[in-house]
């Protein structure tokens, strides 16, 4: 066996396989593709960049507690921005309200004094102007007002025996102010006895003064006067 297989093999001519001159080259691109990816360089191989180093824990929990507190930082100062602005809005509103309540005030003021004047200051009553013809209520408030007068004035009106019994009659003015005190008084009619005449005047000079003389008719009686009968 050992004879079949390493002596009884055919023996290849190598004399013929390759023909070499001496100087000459071979020619890569004429060699078999497999001698020529052996003969090829190898090419050098571009070194793959080198991993960065990972970050350990502890690293990532510093960068994002860093973060968090830059966030915070800015928040506190847009915090405190708006504060402030709210504080000089709150400013302004007080001053404001102040301002409004202080108008107010001056208007309840002035409004209080033209109260106060208005009530210390009585109104003045309608007067009726001297020569005015009385009508109405007015002619009745004075006609009212003459009783009073007749009244007082009967108390007072006494004349002798020997003036008594004599158809005598006179008729006298008489002005006086609004409290009732007598301005002027005489005989406008006289009765053509003089003592008569004197007795007239005595009696209303006897009954004054007279009562209070109304606001309105204070003029009237004032100047033109009230004429008195005796008698009536």
């Amino acid at each position: 066996m050992v004879k079949f297989v390493f002596f009884n093999k055919p023996m290849i001519d190598l004399s013929q396989a390759i023909s070499v001159s001496v100087g000459e080259v071979a020619d890569s691109k004429k060699l078999p593709s497999k001698i020529q990816d052996a003969a090829a360089p190898e090419e050098e191989s571009t070194p793959e960049p080198a991993e960065k180093p990972q970050k350990t824990i502890a690293e990532k929990v510093k960068e994002v507690a860093k973060a968090p507190k830059e966030d915070a930082v800015n928040l506190n100062k847009s915090k405190a921005k708006q504060k402030e602005a709210l504080d000089k809005l709150k400013k302004l509103s007080a001053l404001d309200k102040i301002k409004q309540d202080l108008k107010k005030d001056s208007i309840n003021k002035i409004k209080n004094q033209e109260r106060k004047s208005a009530s210390s200051t009585p109104a003045k009553p309608r007067i009726i102007a001297a020569g005015s013809a009385l009508s109405g209520l007015d002619k009745l408030q004075a006609n009212s007002y003459l009783q009073e007068i007749d009244k007082n004035i009967k108390e007072f009106w006494t004349l002798p025996q020997w003036l008594m019994n004599k158809p005598l009659k006179a008729r006298a003015l008489v002005k006086f102010n609004v409290q009732g005190q007598i301005i002027s008084s005489m005989i406008i009619s006289s009765s053509g006895n003089s003592s008569y005449d004197q007795y007239c005047l005595q009696a209303i000079n006897k009954a004054a003064p007279f009562p209070s003389v109304p606001d309105k008719l204070s003029e009237k009686f004032s100047v033109d006067g009230v004429v008195i009968g005796f008698p009536e």
